[in-house]
């Protein structure tokens, strides 16, 4: 049994420096993809080169972290949009981050942005012979259950427009979680495009709004909306890759090498490709703040017209989580691999047991991570790894390919989950009160389109497994029922806990599973409920 809150803080405060000064794994431990970068780690990665694949002046696949007085120069690879390639710097003692860009022609970094980072060229009133679709100005709106594809959407001084004509009023309507589309009532469209300075984005745009932004590292929540997107796009009249992506309320430092992979595996980018041109807000430090920005070189006093834009339902808006068919989800999964000059994922001969634990050292820790980590070693070879924002897709696709059964807590450590070989396993530990709008079975929608990886849990159910690293949350929230936590409070409270897992339950888990995925069992076969709360 724990003790009270209180006095867990100076057990917690000693097993934190303990996971720091301690190497446990005999793989290479670097920070997870979710977290802040780790200099140390950073500096200490193996720098891991595909064979096959293609290589050009975009495509590079490891680079070092560098300093320069207080400042530090975070690595760049990896595929960007055609002449922007950049790197983040942060100053020791300040928050910002600020870039520098990659000059091709000279193949130095400058600090000057280059246009191709926020084009901005947009013709007026046209491109030559251009003309509305359907020869008006006004918006046109068509939807299906999984998305929208608009005609001549505005947007002018920080905000999305239908320009509406006629008497008939319409309100506001949300187009995602956290943006809405304002109804521009006018007489004549035509007469008012006429009084406005404005500019046409031609061609395809796809407008995306990263679902949680006020968690813009979580990379988990990327597959919501990019595994409904690539399904959308092979079906409907869109130009894929698009002429440009807009990326809402998430800045430069949030795309990184991973998101940019699957993004471009969704848009149709192959691997002898460049991601079309990325359009981004201008950056502050403050996640609240972000989601009301100028678009990034687009002036206040000028209405853009973006011919014809794609919007991807998310769940607040009646869209779904994952891939609209299985054959989209195992093709998928086989263009990531193919992005880096890997064979696909295949049945193998038989589950390698070999089990990689990615550990935390953020919030949702193990507690009685020594203990955890004693249980799982008599199950197999066991590697630990953490990953960071400069560790490359590449390395962790070698580790996902090797892997037999994947254990993590539920966090964006699981992304990598739907990556897994056929008949690999993952074993998911999910804390208490995590079950707000399916949250709890994210990942687990994820790896079910593969229809080849088993997928099991154990859940915290007891608030003495539960350490809340806030104690305010803990006199907030800490003995409402799972039932009740339904609120963004309350579950905004839970992100930001530490796990104590019952050893017992959960080698009971293992015993019960593991031979059959030892075994090469049926995924459907071998599953059983997933637990309650």
């Amino acid at each position: 049994m724990l003790g009270s809150r209180r006095s867990r803080l100076p057990a917690l405060a000693s097993l934190a420096l303990v996971l720091l000064l301690v190497d446990l794994s005999p793989a290479s431990a670097v920070e997870k993809a979710a977290g802040a970068p780790d200099p140390v780690a950073a500096e200490q990665q193996p720098s891991p080169q595909p064979g096959p694949a293609p290589t050009g002046a975009r495509r590079v696949y490891a680079s070092d972290l560098e300093r320069e007085g207080n400042r530090t120069f975070h690595p760049s690879f990896g595929l960007f949009p055609k002449g922007c390639r950049w790197r983040s710097v942060t100053t020791e003692g300040s928050s910002k981050v600020e870039y520098q860009f990659w000059d091709f022609a000279t193949e130095t970094w400058v600090d000057e942005r280059p246009a191709a980072c926020a084009p901005t060229t947009y013709p007026a009133p046209g491109p030559p012979d251009w003309q509305f679709n359907n020869g008006t100005p006004r918006t046109e709106v068509a939807c299906q259950a999984s998305h929208c594809v608009y005609t001549n959407m505005y947007y002018n001084n920080g905000r999305w427009y239908a320009l509406v004509d006629g008497e008939l009023f319409i309100p506001s309507w949300r187009f995602s979680r956290n943006q809405e589309v304002v109804p521009f009532h006018v007489l004549s469209a035509s007469d008012f495009i006429d009084s406005v300075r404005w500019r046409v984005v031609p061609g395809d745009t796809i407008l995306f709004d990263f679902i949680f932004f006020i968690h813009p590292t979580a990379i988990g929540h990327w597959w919501e909306m990019l595994g409904p997107l690539y399904s959308i796009l092979k079906t409907i009249d869109f130009r894929r890759p698009c002429d440009q992506f807009v990326l809402l309320h998430l800045g430069r430092q949030h795309m990184l090498e991973w998101v940019r992979a699957m993004i471009a595996v969704t848009l149709g980018v192959g691997p002898n490709e460049e991601l079309p041109p990325v359009l981004l807000q201008d950056e502050t430090d403050n996640a609240w703040n972000q989601i009301t920005q100028q678009l990034s070189g687009f002036s206040r006093d000028t209405w853009y017209v973006f011919e014809r834009v794609l919007i991807v339902k998310d769940l607040a808006t009646g869209g779904g989580r994952t891939f609209l068919n299985f054959e989209d989800a195992r093709e998928f999964r086989e263009l990531i691999y193919n992005q880096y000059g890997l064979p696909k994922p295949a049945p193998r001969p038989s589950v390698p047991r070999v089990i990689t634990f990615q550990r935390k050292r953020a919030n949702r820790r193990i507690i009685n991570e020594p203990e955890f980590i004693e249980l799982l070693k008599g199950y197999g070879d066991l590697k630990i790894v953490e990953y960071n924002s400069s560790s490359s897709l590449y390395e962790q696709l070698l580790q996902m390919r090797e892997t037999g059964v994947y254990v993590s807590v539920h966090t964006s450590n699981l992304a990598n989950a739907p990556l897994l070989q056929p008949g690999s396993a993952v074993i998911e530990i999910i804390q208490r009160n995590w079950m707000w709008n399916g949250l709890d079975r994210s990942f687990k929608d994820q790896t079910h389109m593969m229809l080849d990886i088993h997928h099991y849990a154990w859940r915290a159910k007891f608030l003495n497994q539960t350490v809340y690293l806030n104690e305010r949350d803990f006199y907030k929230v800490g003995h409402w029922p799972a039932g009740q936590c339904g609120t963004e409070e309350c579950v905004e409270a839970h992100t930001n806990v530490d796990v104590f897992v019952d050893l017992d339950e959960f080698k009971q888990l293992l015993d019960d599973r593991l031979p059959h995925v030892w075994a090469g069992e049926d995924v459907q076969r071998a599953a059983i409920p997933w637990p309650d709360w």
